[in-house]
């Protein structure tokens, strides 16, 4: 049952934030515009606290990845580590056990690391930029709606993504890439809306801010955050008289060039003072349109199959979509903004369904544009109903009624309680381990004496070490110590602690000086 599961702590602010929502649908209809999108932000600001709210530990794989170097970025912004200090060997090309973490680009890195220099070191932190970009999303569609099609179509389609569950999901760090895949769309959509905006007004203003949001986009994801400037080039073929002339091409290469003064430093940067690390990621990022990645593999129609979790449950959602983008492109009141809007979906899908490496979150830089499309749907449907004869209470509650079915199949309450309760628990079966993996983590201080200790067989749960180094000061691993290994850590004045789980070898179990920590699971 929907609910059920979640604690009233966890549900506290779900409450207030639909209460929110709903009047800012009611005060749209009253055309009190701005008001509207005010409460449409602080709605969607609210949802984000709730889904950042659920779970009071860091998920595996990418979350806790991330938040441990956003950490250590914390004392150097310039100096990405995943181990503050790395006592043993390591390997550099493995990003989960390495030193120098160059495996994303920076930028929602200083977010979440300037976020825990702020608010402390804590989950919440580290998903609260990913709250705040969520809520402003909407805004950015809003725009983009309005100027492209009209006001209404771009509240509802902002308003639905406001309640989007994989959006929401992402930003609870349940699906990898989490953060990572938030900051870029958020960054993605901040360029599509800025074009708009350009286009709508030809102010030099927009063009700066093009290159800004793409260049940050690039610093998120890396190229196909120039996404933007592909969508525009191909607007150039809708006026062939003046592709031939020079000055059709000035604004987009002074934008291009903006970008690149924003994301190039940083290349230049890595590769000159990590110059081993940098040169071995680098030619990762092109792989993965050609060869399959960390086992992320799938067929061709991976993501158009994945579209059944980005907008909803079973078969129907993804003939609905297509439907829904029939319908905005008929309704597009500009050749260039309907070649954009194709271009991008298109491009977006096509790439990744070629590509080797498949990801769940890959084709959602176009789903605020596809929320659009869900959104010219209502509304043609509302216009539609609003032309026949019934009276105003008849309209008004089919308005209601159909607005609140769409709203409550997109938000996917069933799922988001499967993954954050033990609602079902052979869904959810790491749930118990990580909360008590984060009860030890709470009393280490209680258990060891001081802070020189390195701890051991850390395996809660996979990645078992990255939450004791980002909870903690301690530096932690998941293997189990060889003698040699030992021998290292004393040298170099350490002391060891570690988890037994009944599995340590007698050279760990008869050597006094290394504090044993009993785990009974």
């Amino acid at each position: 049952m929907v609910f059920s599961y979640f604690s009233f702590n966890q549900i506290i602010p779900l409450i207030p934030s639909i209460i929110i929502l709903a009047l800012a649908v009611v005060f749209f209809r009253k055309n009190k515009i701005k008001l509207s999108l005010v409460l449409l932000f602080f709605g969607a600001f609210g949802l984000g606290c709730f889904i950042a709210l659920l779970d009071p530990y860091l998920h595996i794989w990418d979350e806790s990845y991330h938040a441990l170097v956003a950490k250590n970025l914390m004392d150097n912004p310039f100096y990405p580590v995943l181990y503050k200090i790395p006592v043993l060997n390591y390997d550099y090309t493995l990003w989960t056990d390495n030193y120098i973490w160059l495996h994303k680009q920076p930028l929602f890195l200083w977010q979440i690391a300037l976020s825990m220099k702020i608010f402390g070191i804590n989950e919440f932190s580290v998903r609260l930029p990913s709250v705040i970009m969520h809520a402003i999303i909407p805004i950015f569609i809003y725009r983009i709606g309005k100027i492209s099609l009209n006001n209404k179509i771009g509240f509802y389609g902002a308003l639905f993504f406001s309640l989007s569950y994989f959006p929401l999901e992402l930003i609870s760090g349940v699906y990898f890439t989490d953060h990572n895949d938030i900051a870029f769309l958020f960054y993605v959509t901040a360029s599509f809306w800025a074009w708009f905006e350009y286009t709508y007004t030809k102010k030099s203003f927009w063009l700066i801010l093009i290159g800004l949001f793409a260049g940050c986009a690039v610093l998120i994801k890396w190229l196909m955050g120039l996404l933007v400037f592909i969508c525009w080039a191909f607007t150039f073929f809708s006026e062939r008289q003046k592709m031939l002339q020079w000055r059709t091409y000035t604004p987009f290469i002074k934008s291009v060039l903006i970008s690149m003064f924003v994301f190039i430093p940083w290349q230049i940067y890595i590769l000159c003072r990590f110059p081993v690390e940098s040169k071995y990621e680098f030619p990762i990022i092109s792989s993965r349109l050609f060869k399959v990645l960390d086992g992320h593999g799938g067929n061709f129609w991976y993501h158009f199959e994945a579209t059944r979790i980005l907008y909803g449950s079973g078969l129907l959602v993804s003939f609905l979509l297509i439907f829904s983008l029939v319908v905005l492109f008929k309704k597009l009141n500009s050749i260039n903004y309907r070649i954009f809007i194709i271009s991008a979906i298109l491009f977006v899908y096509l790439l990744y369904s070629i590509a080797a490496t498949k990801s769940l979150a890959y084709c959602i830089i176009v789903s605020p544009l596809i929320y659009l499309g869900f959104s010219a749907l209502f509304i043609t449907a509302i216009n539609y109903f609003e032309k026949k004869h019934f009276k105003n209470i008849v309209k008004n509650s089919f308005f209601y009624v159909l607005l609140s079915l769409i709203c409550f199949f997109i938000i996917d309450m069933k799922d988001i309680q499967i993954n954050h309760t033990m609602y079902k628990p052979s869904e959810n079966e790491d749930r118990i381990k990580k909360l008590a993996e984060k009860s030890l983590i709470n009393n280490l201080d209680n258990i060891l004496p001081d802070k020189k200790y390195i701890i051991f067989n850390t395996n809660f749960a996979q990645g078992g070490n990255i939450p004791f180094m980002f909870y903690t000061d301690y530096i932690a691993y998941r293997c189990i110590p060889s003698k040699e290994q030992c021998e290292e850590v004393i040298r170099k004045g350490y002391k060891i602690a570690i988890l037994d789980f009944n599995n340590l070898p007698d050279y760990i179990i008869y050597d006094e000086n290394i504090i044993k920590i009993p785990i009974t699971q």
